[in-house]
């Protein structure tokens, strides 16, 4: 049976691995360099109160076709909750609250129309420039252009921009407008507001986000037959005679497959790779990381009455409620929130010290209520490498390398999207596909079998 060797225990490659696992045929043996699977999506528990903390919490939405599969696959659909209509919750600084609801019983672009029309940050001239968007979405974009460069050709007011456009882009991209291609944006507008109605409803993981995917997606390669190997790096990868792809241990033993799979960071990849792979190289040197930043406060009663919140002219990007978004299902004390900045570049070098301050100075101006509950714990944690973002001029590599029978997976590849989760497992699918296509053509013994994706 033939065997294929995956480094790095992501979105990407675990998606990779329980696809292969999935169709049969091939023995999936899965490397990642820490302890715990996950990647750059992962929970911890926090040594004082024992609640589950994410490295960076995550929104997903319903248009995540590919990640909705991979988590229906493992068994763990159930742990990814679903809005039941379309709310974002904001607290602007001026006006407040401020509601941005879709309604059900309209079909696309009405719902989105009436929904604007309804936003209290933003005016009527606003919602009638919005069909310059939809216009804008049927032209092919040049490269180059900006997230800013798009919206000023669409005549997108300052308003609409501080209330939707520019958190959108700073949440969905992890870059800021100046600098985020205005490609990646289109391509989640077109994913989720010109599909069905239903495709632009929020979820968020009703547990931890270790718990959400991990444990099922191992579990599921192990049943068949592959196993996920942990505190166990990639350092030296060769492609040996007859094709074999032979990859060093950092335990100083070595492994030999008939193709693999790397799904690993830009930097990580670029250092694995042997000679032979300096185009490639050239191409993965030019990433550079963003980060997201991330504040636990831990107060001694609850501060926020819904599961989330989006602070627009904020500091901070988002306000997470834990014990409403876990529900019983997970551990996080009442008073357990979570203030979120994405793009945190600006920020994620600053002491522990003064981020608290920076969060709890929002959390204050936003819900001055808070000011007069206590304070008991908080906790930083810095994604210092949560996507990795190229320069405008610059186009991600392919899934397919130089060398039959290797191949790449993360978010940061060629698959139309920004960095996001379904990036991550939309790659993932795609280097499976192209492993068991090769393993085919190149009659490895046991064919394995890869039925059209769906």
């Amino acid at each position: 049976m033939s065997r294929v060797i995956i480094i790095g225990g992501g979105f990407a490659g675990l998606a990779a691995g329980v696809r292969l696992a999935e169709r049969g045929g091939c023995v999936v043996n899965l490397y990642e360099r820490r302890k715990h699977l996950g990647g750059r999506a992962y929970s911890f528990t926090d040594r004082r109160t024992g609640d589950t903390v994410d490295n960076g919490q995550h929104l997903f939405m319903k248009c995540y076709l590919r990640t909705r599969k991979f988590l229906e696959t493992i068994g763990a659909d159930d742990r990814l909750q679903f809005q039941k209509k379309f709310r974002l919750d904001f607290l602007h600084p001026g006006l407040g609250p401020a509601a941005l609801e879709f309604p059900r019983l309209l079909p696309p672009p009405l719902n989105l129309l009436a929904g604007f029309m309804r936003y209290r940050p933003v005016n009527m001239g606003d919602v009638f420039r919005l069909r310059r968007v939809r216009a804008a979405l049927a032209t092919p974009l040049q490269s180059g252009v900006t997230v800013n460069d798009w919206l000023e050709e669409c005549r997108q007011s300052p308003a609409i921009r501080q209330a939707f456009w520019d958190p959108l882009c700073i949440s969905a991209l992890n870059q800021h407008p100046d600098a985020a291609p205005a490609r990646h944006l289109t391509s989640v507008l077109k994913l989720a507001f010109l599909g069905r109605s239903d495709s632009t409803l929020m979820g968020y993981p009703g547990v931890g986000l270790g718990a959400m995917y991990t444990d099922a997606a191992r579990r599921f390669i192990h049943r068949h037959g592959g196993v996920c190997h942990v505190g166990e790096a990639a350092t030296e990868l060769r492609v040996v005679e007859d094709g074999k792809l032979w990859i060093r241990l950092k335990s100083g033993s070595a492994v030999t497959a008939d193709a693999a799979i790397c799904a690993v960071t830009p930097p990580a990849l670029s250092r694995l790779l042997p000679e032979g792979f300096e185009d490639l190289k050239i191409r993965l040197n030019a990433y550079y990381p963003s980060p997201i930043l991330s504040v636990n406060l831990w107060f001694a009663a609850p501060v926020l009455n819904r599961p989330f919140v989006g602070l627009l002219a904020g500091r901070m990007d988002w306000i997470f409620n834990k014990p409403m978004l876990y529900n019983g299902r997970d551990k996080a004390s009442s008073g357990h929130v979570t203030l979120v900045a994405s793009a945190a570049g600006s920020l994620v070098d600053q002491p522990d010290e003064r981020l608290v301050e920076i969060a709890l100075d929002d959390l204050h101006r936003f819900l001055p209520e808070t000011r007069n509950i206590p304070l008991e714990h908080h906790l930083v944690v810095r994604e210092r490498q949560a996507t990795f973002a190229l320069p405008l001029d610059h186009s991600p590599p392919p899934n397919r390398t130089a060398a039959p029978g290797l191949y790449i997976a993360g978010d940061w590849t060629d698959t139309g999207l920004p960095a996001t989760v379904e990036s991550a497992v939309e790659s993932g699918y795609r280097a499976a596909a192209h492993t068991m296509e090769y393993l085919n053509a190149n009659h490895v013994p046991d064919r394995c079998t890869f039925p059209n994706q769906p």
